[in-house]
């Protein structure tokens, strides 16, 4: 008996041990290929790589990263995309099925461990939005004041409400409005317009994530991105701009000799896979009669051009109609889903009104 015992503590002693050492996490290949299959339908590659935004401390040594995608010589390079990423402390990480649109601005939490984004859009300049989290992972889009055309946005988190101070830069004007945490959560929040003197007489509340103590230690303009926990010394390490595909994989792939039975095998699984699609499901922007209509639904998603797709469609009487589509998805929903975040994007677009889920032609 005394001998198991001893056997038993020694294994105890070597796990706790073995989690007592420092671990050197890096972003998996995986993760990469569902981030750039998410923000751009396809691998990322040397032409439009997948690049690190921001990051944000949660709640028990877990950290919420942001990537986009990079394109040199786009009109928004950037993007106007974000996904969001969690990795805890053992190096587990979880693509979130979440898009943030425009440019990110801040991060922070209320004090009710509630997180709040605000971003900024980068093609209506000052043009601002908000989301909500209670955990990371389910984003909601808040509906904020109707006069927003203001470049700098402040949160002021009190006890039981919260304020938005909106300011313009080039004249210091100041606006700010006020409401409940539950109204501002609310699908049609009453939003008041505050007094400057009401203002000035307010506290503002700051809070940060509990037992959380990992740290940035690169520098703004690094490429390499790390973090290391300040106890543990476990090391987050991953490049800022990288890569989904493995050339690894793609050298493998050319030096594996087969004989010319499995070729066939593999050439009917291949023309199988080729006429099934991956992604079905696509959103149609509209069918047009004239060529010379398409050009104005190409500069109008001049952001999305690399997901625009246009199909040549002959009618009856030997006419051409031209369809335009955008993406391409796995289900209705996930194409839903996306039609109403551009929407959001583009409010006053007259042609994602008609747009519509459709398959593939």
């Amino acid at each position: 008996m005394k001998f198991f015992l001893k056997i038993f503590f020694f294994i105890l002693f070597i796990f706790q041990y073995i989690e007592a050492l420092p671990l050197n996490i890096h972003l998996p290949q995986k993760t990469k290929h569902q981030l750039c299959q998410k923000l751009s339908d396809h691998d990322c590659n040397i032409e439009e790589q997948l690049q690190y935004n921001t990051f944000f401390k949660l709640n028990n040594d877990k950290l919420l990263l942001f990537f986009n995608t990079y394109k040199k010589d786009a009109l928004y390079p950037n993007g106007s995309l974000n996904v969001p990423v969690t990795v805890n402390i053992k190096g587990k990480w979880q693509v979130i099925d979440a898009y943030i649109s425009d440019e990110i601005q801040d991060v922070v939490n209320d004090p009710h461990d509630g997180i709040w984004l605000h971003t900024v859009s980068t093609r209506k300049k000052g043009y601002s939005s908000l989301y909500y989290s209670r955990d990371g992972e389910m984003w909601e889009k808040l509906k904020l004041p109707s006069i927003r055309t203001f470049q700098t946005l402040q949160l002021c988190f009190q006890d039981n409400e919260v304020i938005l101070t909106f300011q313009r830069v080039e004249n210091d004007n100041v606006k700010a409005w006020i409401t409940t945490y539950q109204d501002a959560l609310s699908d049609n929040p009453t939003w008041r317009l505050m007094e400057k003197k009401e203002l000035y007489q307010k506290v503002c509340q700051k809070t940060s994530a509990y037992n959380n103590a990992w740290r940035l230690n690169s520098k703004k303009d690094s490429q390499e991105i790390e973090f290391e926990h300040k106890y543990k010394k476990n090391i987050i390490r991953f490049s800022k701009r990288s890569n989904s595909i493995d050339n690894h994989q793609n050298r493998d792939i050319f030096t594996t000799t087969v004989t010319q039975e499995p070729i066939l095998h593999i050439k009917k699984n291949i023309e199988r896979e080729y006429n099934t699609p991956r992604h079905p499901y696509t959103i149609q922007l509209g069918t047009f009669n004239y060529k010379t209509s398409l050009p104005l639904i190409y500069q109008e998603f001049i952001a999305l051009k690399n997901r625009l797709v246009t199909k040549k469609i002959p009618k009856d009487n030997g006419q051409i109609q031209y369809k335009v589509f955008l993406g391409s998805f796995n289900s209705p929903q996930e194409a839903r889903d996306r039609l109403e975040q551009l929407k959001g994007e583009y409010i006053n677009s007259k042609v994602l009104r008609g747009a519509f889920i459709t398959k593939l032609p």
